[in-house]
């Protein structure tokens, strides 16, 4: 789907009526009310950090690191074979 033209969005602005200035003015009665108050902000306090079991989190990792190792072993052992048949 299109975007809408930079004209028809110039057009829409155009056509929307502004606000009257004196609705802008703040009146006696809005600058004779008292502001509310308001709390101080609280001390920021430091973080609670909490203590990670990575064993528990990452209890799949290990398994597939050893998939790779023996993988990566076989695939070593080939080569050191292969070389050796080539030659």
């Amino acid at each position: 789907m299109a975007k809408k033209s930079r004209r028809a969005r110039k057009r829409r602005r155009q056509a929307r009526p502004k606000a009257p200035t004196a609705a802008r003015t703040p009146t006696a009665k809005a600058a004779a009310a008292p502001m509310p108050s308001v709390p101080a902000p609280k001390k920021p306090t430091a973080p609670r950090y909490r203590t990670v079991d990575f064993s528990k989190e990452y209890y799949y990792v290990i398994s597939d690191l050893k998939r790779i190792g023996i993988l990566a072993a076989a695939i070593m052992g080939l080569l050191v074979v292969l070389s050796f048949i080539i030659r």
